[in-house]
C-alpha cells in the first residue's frame, strides 16, 4: 500500500523524523531499512510515494500524526495499472470535484454507514431506525445521493427490529468514496476519521458535521430548562479527535469526551449561545432532531 500525502507533507514528515533525534540521512535510511539515495532523492523530493510501512515508522520516529494529511491510499501496483494492452481495467471515479454535498454524505457514512469489498462484491450501506429516521433516509439522504451520483439507493426494512437500510452495489462508487478518504471494512478497526480535504473549507466542515450529528448524534431537552443539548457519540478514536478539531475550527465550544465504563463515549454542545451558533451555521436535516429541539 502506498500513501499519497498533501503536497509538501511527505517531505515535511521525513524532515521531522530526521531532525527529531538529530539523525543523519544514513542513520534514518538504516532505521527505515531502505537505500539512502532512494530516501534522499526519490522520497524526500516526493518523486515517489512512501509505503504504508515507512509512513507508519516515520510517524513513530517523528512522534507526529500525519494521518490527517493523507489524500489517498493506493495499492502497490497502482502505477502499473495505468495503461497497456495487458493492464487490468481501472475503476472510474464517478465524481472528481469536492463539494459540500459530498462532505455531508461522507459524514453520514462515517456515522451510520459503511463500505466494504469482498470477493468481487462492492457495497455501500447506510442504516437507521425504520420509524424515527425513515423521513430523513428516504427523502433527504436518497435525494442527496441521487444528486451526487445520479444513482438510486435500494431500500430494505426489518420491521421486527426497526431497522431501515439504504444500500447499493457498485465498484466505481466504492472506488470513488475511497478516493475521497473513506476506507472499506470495519470502521473501528480502520480507526476512520474525517478526511483531511474536508478541513480545507468551513463549508465542507459544517456539512460533514451535520451528516455526523444527524446520524450518530441526538438532541436531548434539559429538564426544567428552556433549551436542549446536542449530543454526539462515537467509540472510534479517529472520529473523536477529528470531530473535536472540526468543532474547534468552526468556533463552537463543546464538552470534553465523556468516556463511559459501559457505553459509547460521547460529547455535547451545551448552553444557549453555542446551540444558537450551531443552528445558525450547521443546523439539522434529520427531523427527529429538530422535533426535540427546545430553544427560547
Amino acid at each position: 500500500m502506498r500513501i499519497k500525502l498533501k503536497e509538501g507533507f511527505q517531505r515535511s514528515l521525513i524532515l521531522d523524523s530526521k531532525n527529531k533525534n538529530n539523525l543523519t540521512w544514513k542513520d534514518l535510511s538504516k532505521i527505515l531499512k531502505i537505500n539512502e539515495n532512494y530516501l534522499r532523492s526519490e522520497l524526500f523530493n516526493e518523486k515517489r510515494l512512501i509505503s504504508e510501512e515507512i509512513f507508519n515508522n516515520l510517524c513513530k520516529i517523528s512522534e507526529k500524526d500525519y494521518h490527517l494529511f493523507i489524500l489517498e491510499k493506493l495499492s502497490d501496483d497502482w502505477g502499473r495499472s495505468k495503461g497497456g494492452k495487458n493492464s487490468v481495467k481501472k475503476e472510474k471515479l464517478l465524481i472528481k470535484e469536492k463539494s459540500k454535498e459530498l462532505a455531508e454524505l461522507i459524514g453520514i457514512i462515517l456515522g451510520d454507514g459503511n463500505i466494504w469489498e469482498k470477493k468481487g462484491y462492492y457495497y455501500l450501506t447506510i442504516c437507521g431506525n425504520s420509524e424515527k429516521d425513515s423521513d430523513y433516509l428516504l427523502n433527504y439522504v436518497q435525494t442527496l445521493f441521487k444528486k451526487l451520483f445520479s444513482k438510486n439507493l435500494h431500500v430494505r426494512k426489518h420491521n421486527r427490529i426497526k431497522e431501515l437500510f439504504l444500500y447499493i452495489g457498485d465498484k466505481n462508487l466504492i472506488h470513488t468514496l475511497k478516493h475521497f478518504g473513506l476506507f472499506s471494512g470495519d470502521k473501528k478497526r480502520n480507526n476512520v476519521k474525517i478526511p483531511a480535504w474536508i478541513f480545507e473549507s468551513d463549508d465542507y466542515l459544517r456539512a460533514c458535521i451535520r451528516g455526523l450529528i444527524d446520524t450518530d448524534g441526538c438532541v436531548c431537552p434539559i429538564t426544567g430548562r428552556n433549551y436542549s443539548y446536542i449530543w454526539f457519540s462515537s467509540d472510534i478514536k479517529g472520529i473523536q479527535e477529528t470531530f473535536s478539531l472540526a468543532m474547534s475550527s468552526l468556533g463552537i465550544k463543546t464538552s470534553k469526551w465523556n468516556i463511559k465504563k459501559n457505553g459509547t463515549p460521547d460529547i455535547y454542545i451545551g448552553g444557549k449561545k453555542e446551540i444558537k451558533k450551531y443552528l445558525e451555521t450547521i443546523s439539522f436535516k434529520n427531523k427527529r432532531n429538530l422535533d426535540k429541539l427546545m430553544l427560547r
